[in-house]
């Protein structure tokens, strides 16, 4: 019987770690498969809408609307192509958007449209509801007996600035001016600070700049980093709210104090390029070009343990980013390189200059661009027009 004992103990220790290792390939799998299945959704949408757009725009309620008729999810949703509540990315621990959460009232994440809330009046200059943020949230803007949780509209993956917003506005012809994120009438990351969602149209231009299978669509999103992404207790309980939301019975819990929301979509051209050898990448038209950052989408399948000089204590990272691009195709694009020029550092390209989540602007140096080279593009769509006459225009 010791016998029998000791050799099950033997084979269940070396079982469960591929165990391990098949449940996160089972995982990446799924996320994959629920990315092409949003791709044919949008493909489906281009062909019924008069501007051929993939979608109407950001997962965004203050800014683009009222997110349950505007914006990809309330696309996929209202066009019954998916539900994204239902198809929650399973590599993920955290499931709740930062954008439900402002459609629940518990939080304010985003800026305050004006141009897209015509019906709304009790707003100061800085884009602050002076009545509150319940003329838009909640059952006073909802009702109370609706149900947008188990109707679909959540989700836990990030879209790009290219599908949401499209090359932005420009503001000046050249330096970081080029590619303000705040060029237009509406506030900062807003959707007139882009000429709009991609479309297919912009796909069949034959000045395109890139491919189709490098313009990067959605991934899984990452945790919010900002001081509104926390679900916490000061004041109103958040966690409270946004589960009254999901249930006004209170026979279920969602979310409790100390959970996270995670981001929505990726805030554009705001990373500065410092590749040493500019000749070699497609950013060099301007000296003081920016690229986007894609930070919003995580690379969490099959991250590991890293250990780099900005995070001596280690930080899970080296995976990979399922990423959904506008072909229609989902590919891998690995945590390869960044920071230091370790081999990951928890970013897709462009990486934070501290090296950890919350400090420093956004820099592509030599290893972040290594990291994304052929795999996913980062500059602007199409070229900028000039005066004067030539191809482009």
């Amino acid at each position: 019987l010791l016998v029998t004992i000791a050799i099950i103990g033997i084979l269940l220790g070396l079982l469960l770690p591929n165990l391990s290792a098949v449940q996160a390939t089972a995982k990446a799998g799924a996320q994959s498969a629920i990315l092409q299945g949003f791709g044919r959704g949008f493909a489906d949408f281009s062909t019924t809408d008069s501007q051929g757009r993939l979608s109407s725009g950001a997962y965004d309620h203050y800014r683009d609307g009222d997110a349950t008729k505007i914006g990809w999810v309330a696309d996929l949703v209202n066009g019954k192509y998916a539900n994204p509540t239902k198809s929650l990315d399973p590599v993920a621990r955290m499931k709740i958007n930062e954008k439900f959460c402002d459609m629940a009232g518990s939080v304010v994440s985003g800026k305050f449209n004006a141009v897209r809330w015509l019906s709304v009046k009790n707003f100061d200059a800085s884009g602050t509801l002076v009545a509150g943020s319940s003329q838009i949230t909640g059952a006073t803007y909802f009702g109370s007996t609706q149900n947008l949780w188990d109707d679909g509209f959540n989700t836990n993956f990030a879209t790009t600035w290219h599908f949401s917003r499209g090359d932005n506005n420009i503001s000046s012809t050249s330096g970081a001016g080029l590619f303000n994120v705040n060029a237009g009438a509406d506030p900062d990351k807003c959707p007139l600070d882009g000429d709009g969602p991609l479309n297919s149209a912009i796909l069949a231009d034959p000045t395109l700049l890139t491919s189709a299978d490098k313009i990067g669509l959605m991934g899984a999103a990452r945790v919010g980093d900002g001081s509104d992404s926390q679900i916490n207790a000061t004041g109103v309980n958040a966690a409270e709210t946004i589960n009254s939301f999901i249930d006004p019975t209170g026979r279920k819990k969602f979310c409790k104090v100390g959970d996270f929301s995670v981001e929505s979509f990726c805030d554009g051209p705001a990373a500065s390029v410092t590749v040493t050898d500019r000749s070699k990448t497609s950013y060099s038209q301007a000296v003081n070009a920016q690229v986007h950052e894609i930070n919003d989408i995580v690379p969490n399948c099959k991250a590991k343990k890293v250990i780099n000089s900005a995070n001596p204590a280690g930080i899970t990272a080296g995976g990979f980013a399922n990423i959904l691009f506008a072909d229609g195709s989902c590919r891998r694009v690995n945590d390869a390189g960044g920071y230091g020029g370790s081999k990951g550092d928890g970013w897709i390209g462009a990486y934070k200059a501290g090296g950890l989540a919350n400090t420093g602007s956004f820099v592509l140096d030599d290893s972040a661009y290594d990291e994304v080279r052929d795999e996913i593009y980062l500059g602007r769509m199409r070229a900028v027009l000039t005066a004067g006459g030539g191809s482009a225009e």
